[in-house]
């Protein structure tokens, strides 16, 4: 049996899986709340008693940079070694990946309907019944590189490029660059950030934290009122939760605003993504933040943002968007890694 993991710094999800015709089915599933225990192992036990099921290869994404199959969690107190997590629960082959890795090894399997198109790109034959599955494969004597962003606990990056048939993923900590505004109203925020840490990244706004860090920025600033029910429920429940939410019903005017931002900042990452790597098979959008508000990211601001790149426009405007709506991608991602193994 495949055990495939999906390490969060909010949550991690676990899953045994079976690969049959070459697609991956995924069996039982659970998630933990990550804080809640001490170590990865820990979880994984008791996923693994509670079924009573023989795990023969595993595969973990996890959140950060993996080196000689050793790593530690960006924003959670774990250490993580293939070896170690092999002997303390009889798992033959343990395989860790970043977990942006195991997302982008997902997406050539993923099915249209698992997919939202936010822009088609000007390519020819850029249309969604030629996406991923053949595009993203390449020609046997061809090249092409994709993008995978995710925003969540963190904000995540990876590429995948292939040439001659063969796929190759980069992880990338591009999600940890720096900021850079493109608007009046994002020089603030950069420089109301800048006060509070010493270095301002993407991964300071792109992600559920940095919601809450542009909401607090709009706040503080006097954008409008902080009505006292909205106060009581980012005290009470997850800030990013209420704040897309309510943003996307247009219900506070805060956050309405913060979720203005965030698209518009959303879209110039994917943008810069493609002219890092040529990037020009595509650009997609993972985590469980855009899936969320996938609606409101179509509304035009993400993609005129994302098209906004002056003289090499044109390279991005060949370029397509997507928005993941498979919530459980990375697992299916690090299922695939797990039985090449």
């Amino acid at each position: 049996m495949i055990l495939a993991g999906d390490v969060g710094g909010t949550k991690t999800r676990l899953a045994f899986c079976r690969l049959e015709d070459g697609r991956i089915i995924r069996q039982q599933t659970d998630s933990f709340v990550s804080r809640d225990y001490s170590c990865l192992e820990e979880v994984v036990r008791n996923f693994i008693n509670k079924y009573g099921v023989s795990v023969t290869t595993s595969c973990f994404g996890v959140p950060g940079p993996v080196i000689n199959g050793e790593a530690k969690a960006t924003k959670l107190p774990w250490h993580f070694k293939e070896e170690q997590i092999s002997k303390d629960l009889n798992i033959p082959t343990v395989k860790l990946v970043n977990d942006l890795v195991a997302t982008a090894a997902a997406v050539p399997h993923l099915m249209p309907e698992d997919l939202y198109v936010l822009y088609e790109g000007e390519h020819p034959g850029s249309t969604i019944e030629n996406q991923p599955q053949n595009r993203n494969k390449g020609s046997e004597d061809g090249e092409t590189t994709i993008g995978v962003l995710a925003p969540g606990t963190g904000l995540g990056q990876a590429f995948v490029y292939t040439k001659a048939g063969q796929r190759y993923i980069m992880a990338s900590e591009g999600g940890h660059t720096d900021f850079a505004p493109t608007n009046e109203v994002e020089v603030k925020l950069f420089q109301y950030l800048k006060v509070k840490h010493d270095h301002v990244s993407y991964d300071r706004i792109l992600s559920g934290p940095g919601l809450n860090s542009i909401y607090t920025f709009l706040k503080d600033t006097g954008f409008a009122p902080e009505p006292p029910e909205l106060e009581k429920r980012l005290r009470e429940e997850d800030p990013g939760k209420v704040i897309t939410t309510t943003g996307k019903t247009g219900e506070y005017e805060l956050c309405v605003k913060t979720l203005d931002i965030f698209a518009s900042v959303l879209g110039a990452q994917a943008g810069n993504m493609v002219l890092t790597l040529m990037a020009t098979g595509g650009i997609y959008l993972g985590g469980g933040i855009p899936a969320g508000i996938y609606k409101k990211l179509a509304d035009g601001t993400t993609v005129n943002s994302y098209l906004n790149k002056g003289r090499l426009s044109y390279l991005v405007k060949n370029t397509p968007l997507y928005v993941i709506l498979d919530d459980h991608t990375a697992l299916l991602g690090a299922a695939y890694i797990a039985s090449e193994s």
